[in-house]
């Protein structure tokens, strides 16, 4: 399924975080809360390590990077607290609500040439 997952934001040109969750939660049956924080660490893995290759290359410029990851950190350690303490249905709710309105905006880029 994390294959399917990955073509598919190949494909898209996305981050496979979305379906990541979608796949643990709906049939893996793992619970929301664990299927979000673990599509997080995956991705952050991932991240790390192909950061290392776009530092070596010089990709990466230090004084753009230190805020976001300044404020990626802020809003991790906030969003663990948050979700120890949300409901997990309306947290679900939540997630499908974006996941439709992102699947909205890459239609309308699609049929408009945005890509």
């Amino acid at each position: 399924m994390m294959g399917i997952a990955g073509m598919m934001s190949g494909l898209l040109g996305i981050g496979s975080g979305a379906f990541k969750v979608i796949a643990m939660d709906n049939i893996m049956r793992i619970p929301f809360k664990v299927s979000t924080t673990t599509s997080n660490f995956m991705m952050g893995v991932t991240a790390m390590a192909s950061s290392v290759i776009y530092i070596q290359k010089g990709y990466i410029e230090p004084g753009i990077c230190m805020p976001v990851v300044i404020g990626v950190l802020f809003g991790a350690m906030a969003g663990a607290k948050i979700l120890v303490r949300t409901n997990p249905k309306k947290l679900r709710i939540f997630f499908a609500c974006l996941i439709f309105v992102l699947a909205i905006n890459m239609i309308y880029n699609g049929i408009n040439g945005k890509i």
